[in-house]
């Protein structure tokens, strides 16, 4: 997934067969970590067609895209709940204004032998404090939460040049920044069992010298500090609500032997654009024709108060887009020996990816999380209304 970047750790070798058959299915949000229109359909041949339920995001990025999809969903109010039998589901969508919100979180309630048991999965949210207590409010009691844990964007193994000694300290800071969110939530929703997951993933072909440099961390890291945590066994743990006591579970960390041997089988992979576009043939694509297009409309839809330049470097000429929601979406020309303007974000990227994103074959937001592309920040900060802007770059 990730246009051909992430792979499983370890690999999961028939999830169709580990999930079985359910009654229907929650798509927290559009990313191909969590939606997978190919899984979706080998699972709906196995199991016949279920009912998709999604989140009430307004634009609404994931309903778009199961539509042109073909698939049948419907979106949950989200004030409302859907129902089936007596266990009632919950669906909050993560709202902070931008019209690149996407993600969610699942509230799944039920009363068996007149107690009220309830379930919590959090998803990829990055809380503040409102959304943590309204997550809260909403769940009320909780049995089990479950909960990211570390990070898996492309900070800072793609900010920073491999033999730079900040690269490790950015990955330490990273790792236990996320660690601190995992803390701030579990206090919050106090659910009797928390459980962290997801973040398994490593990145293969021609990015599997990044992967010791992402500051992600192994779940069962959690166990030192975290007492309600509990890490489910790969491919059939799991735990009842009823006597919260797990069946399967995983204590220590994967064998080097094993994850050596699980990157040597990934790097021999190509990108998902390598093998669409011939790299001899790549010249010949109209990429600052298409830049030019893309900046001014990416520019209109901006949410960038402010200057703020993204510059790709092409052969002989660096292309620079003011990303000023301000401005007219022109962009300008620098030699290579000229003195670039700040702040910006210099952007370098295979040509033929880059052609692939202006042309919406693959999005900029999969293309980030992917660690397809490194960025170099001057001065070395986050502007997250900035980091959003190329969500919008493409025709």
């Amino acid at each position: 997934i990730y246009d051909g970047s992430w792979f499983q750790l370890p690999r999961v070798e028939d999830p169709v067969r580990s999930i079985g058959e359910t009654d229907f299915v929650y798509i927290s949000h559009i990313h191909p970590d969590h939606y997978d229109p190919a899984f979706l359909r080998r699972y709906f041949e196995k199991h016949g067609e279920k009912l998709v339920l999604i989140a009430d995001h307004q634009p609404n990025h994931l309903a778009r895209k199961l539509a042109g999809d073909g698939f049948r969903f419907e979106i949950v109010d989200e004030f409302g709940h859907y129902e089936i039998g007596n266990t009632l589901l919950s669906i909050m969508p993560h709202k902070t204004g931008s019209a690149s919100d996407i993600d969610s979180a699942l509230i799944v309630e039920t009363t068996r032998e007149g107690r009220r048991h309830c379930i919590v999965n959090a998803n990829d949210i990055v809380f503040d404090d409102s959304t943590r207590r309204e997550l809260k409010r909403r769940a009320g009691e909780v049995d089990i939460l479950l909960c990211g844990y570390t990070g898996a964007g492309p900070f800072p193994q793609t900010y920073f040049d491999l033999d730079d000694p900040d690269l490790i300290v950015a990955a330490d800071q990273k790792k236990k920044s996320f660690f601190d969110r995992y803390k701030a939530l579990v206090e919050v929703i106090d659910a009797k069992i928390n459980i962290p997951f997801a973040g398994k993933y490593l990145l293969g072909g021609k990015l599997v010298g990044l992967n010791d440099c992402r500051g992600v961390a192994d779940p069962i890291e959690v166990l030192d500090f975290d007492d309600r945590a509990v890490v489910l066994a790969d491919d059939g743990g799991y735990i009842d609500t009823g006597e919260l006591e797990p069946v399967g579970v995983r204590t220590v960390p994967y064998r080097e032997p094993d994850k050596k041997k699980r990157l040597q089988e990934i790097a021999a992979y190509s990108m998902d654009y390598e093998r669409l576009f011939n790299l001899e043939e790549s010249g010949q694509l109209p990429v600052r024709r298409l830049l030019a297009l893309a900046a001014r409309r990416a520019v209109a839809r901006s949410e960038v108060e402010g200057d703020y330049f993204y510059c790709f470097r092409l052969t002989g000429e660096i292309l620079v887009v003011n990303a000023n929601r301000h401005g007219d979406g022109s962009i300008t020309t620098f030699a290579n020996n000229e003195t670039l303007p700040s702040p910006r974000s210099e952007i370098r990227i295979d040509i033929r990816y880059l052609f692939g994103l202006l042309t919406h074959v693959y999005h900029w937001n999969n293309a980030e999380v992917g660690s397809q592309f490194t960025v170099r920040r001057f001065p070395n900060q986050l502007n997250r209304a900035a980091q959003r802007f190329l969500n919008f770059l493409a025709v």
